[in-house]
């Protein structure tokens, strides 16, 4: 979530550099773009919330053996930092083949993934 408004906040002000430049370049031709450049879609905040908060639930569920404040700090670290702890679970827990402390997530996603095979199976008679 933090990189998705850190990379909103220079792509901002990378434009607004550009627009000033463009500004002193051409004074004769002011042509600035305001409003809805600058604002981040409503889409995106909804699908980076949603993958924090998956995130930090897989943080929280593979330390479920560890001390409170240990569990804590990582799931905190999970929802803040998700793309970061994503890509450190996949390489510790998928390819290096890692046991979690707690529930991973294949036990995670099997419900989910027996519902689907239940409603995608067809129904004999």
């Amino acid at each position: 979530m933090i990189e998705l408004l850190t990379m909103m906040h220079v792509m901002k002000n990378s434009l607004e550099q550009e627009s000033i430049e463009r500004y002193e370049n051409n004074k004769d031709n002011i042509n600035f773009v305001e409003g809805d450049i600058h604002r981040i879609p409503t889409s995106w905040i909804v699908l980076s919330l949603l993958i924090a908060i998956g995130t930090a639930y897989l943080a929280y569920s593979c330390n479920l053996q560890e001390s409170g404040a240990t569990r804590l700090v990582v799931t905190l670290f999970a929802f803040f930092f998700s793309g970061f702890y994503l890509l450190y679970y996949f390489i510790i827990y998928i390819l290096l083949n890692k046991k979690c402390n707690g529930k991973d997530i294949s036990t995670l996603l099997a419900p989910l993934v027996r519902s689907c095979r239940r409603v995608a199976a067809p129904r004999r008679k």
